[in-house]
């Protein structure tokens, strides 16, 4: 009923107008996770690493530093991809995530960038970047939820993690950013690093 209601209200706003049609295709459009990638520990490039030995004596110094700071920041890009099913080109101005780790709320933004999608199948990627404090996280209710998220990225173990992106687009309308009233929910499984 909200949705409705939101484009009706849009609508009214602007009747013919390519920005409704624009938000209309992209509620219709299909997302995934497509990947991930880009993740930094500590300040530590940690891509196509797979255990502690394939960290540097350096690398590994410099996350030892951050630790003893009470600080160890997190950061990866979370690739959404959106699939364009409709007749018109779909796009957006503005995007607000969500991301959820197990169940557990870790990370929450917006993406400021234009992001348009073809007709007829066509896909576009939206790099979503995703900044977590771990030591903040490790050190409240969730560490193990924590500990084996990080495990599962790096494929080590046979733990499994789940990764959930809530998004919810937004386009500009007389200056003024209007935003989708619900969020649409991405969950991807993962046992052997990122993918």
């Amino acid at each position: 009923m909200k949705k409705l209601l939101f484009l009706i209200i849009i609508s009214l706003l602007l009747p013919g107008c390519a920005i409704l049609t624009e938000l209309t295709s992209f509620s219709k459009c299909e997302f995934s996770l497509h990947s991930m990638t880009d993740p930094v520990i500590g300040g530590v490039k940690a891509e196509g690493k797979a255990s502690i030995s394939d960290f540097t004596f350096f690398e590994v110094q410099n996350v030892a530093a951050q630790i003893l700071k009470g600080t160890l920041p997190f950061s990866i890009d979370v690739n959404v991809e959106a699939m364009n099913p409709g007749p018109s080109t779909a796009a957006v101005n503005s995007l607000e995530w969500i991301a959820i780790i197990d169940e557990v709320q870790v990370a929450a933004g917006k993406v400021d960038e234009r992001v348009e999608v073809a007709p007829s199948g066509g896909r576009a990627v939206i790099p979503v970047p995703v900044n977590i404090d771990l030591f903040d996280l490790l050190k409240g209710d969730t560490p193990k939820t924590m500990i084996n998220f990080i495990m599962s990225l790096y494929g080590m173990g046979d733990n499994t993690s789940e990764l959930t992106m809530k998004i919810k687009p937004g386009v500009l309308i007389g200056g003024k950013n209007v935003v989708y009233p619900d969020y649409f929910t991405i969950t991807k499984e993962f046992t052997a690093g990122i993918n």
